[in-house]
């Protein structure tokens, strides 16, 4: 078999090229938030294999309540890859060597500041359709994991330490809380921050609001970690504190799409991430509703565990850049002794 194994593959991404002292000579990179710049030869892109290619750059965002893909791609060949595009802020680089194995490398700030690199040689085009099955998805995550590194440094360098330290003293964690949000709420054991803003679709302003949301509660069985367990104090500590509308409250919608979850190493622990729905119940009338994403994990230092979980609602908006901005506010956080 051409293909290097799972282990091989992570081992090849996480061997990158990267020089800090460097960097800091190099040009901002270009490019939005959620794109790919995807190079390869006229050869693949001219071949019924590319096909293989382009449904792979399709996989969907999940947790969203419309399809929206996990990344927007940009198709350049191989020919064309002048210095225009070198500063983009994700490369996919696709070669074909026939005289080696297929291998991945990922590289880091190369042409421009925070980029994120990867180059895939093929052995040969045949390779192509498996590659894609059993390792595209890592690749995907390796850039949208870069995309929530870039958020958190923007949030660093922009955020508000003031909020940060309070939210640090009341929660017992330490996190880099996204321009703007400000306290709704803020309890001993629970706390709430929001944005509220609007942006121009249509020629109209619209509203889109986002939320975090820490709470806690005392850590005594791994049953806490369960699914069950951890969908019920997600639901019931949504309807105490997160009330909508008349009396509507936030909870969960899974009538038609049912939340997911997994269990993910953050921080060197185990931590289970949730990706779902939210709408408001509890009230006629009222349709509000929208993504969320959370982790729950265990604080060894006060023996507590937590779920700290953000969402967003703008109904006349695509959500993706939204949950990404979420998604990074809510990994930031950690033990505050850490």
């Amino acid at each position: 078999m051409r293909f290097l194994s799972l282990i091989a593959l992570s081992i090849l991404l996480t061997a990158c090229y990267n020089d800090d002292d460097r960097a800091s000579y190099l040009p901002g990179n270009s490019g939005n938030q959620g794109e790919i710049l995807v190079v390869a030869p006229t050869e693949l892109w001219s071949s019924d294999e590319s096909n293989y290619l382009k449904r792979g750059l399709l996989k969907l965002f999940e947790g969203l309540p419309a399809e929206e893909p996990l990344f927007t791609s940009i198709e350049v060949k191989a020919e064309s890859f002048g210095a225009v595009f070198k500063t983009h802020r994700n490369i996919l680089e696709f070669s074909i060597d026939r005289a080696n194995q297929t291998s991945v490398i990922k590289r880091e700030n190369i042409h421009a500041k925070q980029q994120t690199q990867i180059i895939v040689t093929l052995n040969s085009l045949r390779d192509l359709e498996e590659f894609m099955q059993t390792q595209f998805d890592q690749i995907l995550w390796t850039f949208h994991n870069a995309e929530i590194d870039r958020l958190s440094s923007r949030n660093k360098a922009f955020g508000s330490n003031e909020v940060n330290q309070e939210l640090a003293d009341i929660s017992g964690l330490e996190g880099i809380i996204q321009k703007d949000f400000e306290f709704a709420t803020k309890e001993d054991d629970f706390v709430w921050l929001r944005l509220d803003r609007e942006k121009p679709i249509g020629g109209y302003q619209h509203a889109i609001k986002q939320g975090l949301i820490i709470y806690r509660r005392p850590y005594t069985d791994t049953a806490q970690f369960s699914e069950s367990s951890l969908i019920e104090w997600k639901i019931a500590v949504n309807k105490k504190h997160i009330p909508g509308p008349k009396t509507s409250y936030m909870g969960i919608e899974d009538r038609f799409i049912k939340p997911t979850m997994s269990t993910i190493n953050f921080r060197g622990s185990a931590a289970k991430e949730i990706r779902g729905l939210w709408r408001m119940q509890g009230a006629k009338g009222v349709f509000m509703g929208g993504p969320f994403y959370a982790l729950s994990f265990y604080n060894e230092v006060n023996k507590q565990q937590y779920m700290v979980e953000g969402y967003v609602y703008g109904p006349q908006f695509n959500k993706r850049t939204f949950m990404r901005e979420i998604e990074a506010v809510v990994k930031s956080y950690k033990p505050a002794s850490e």
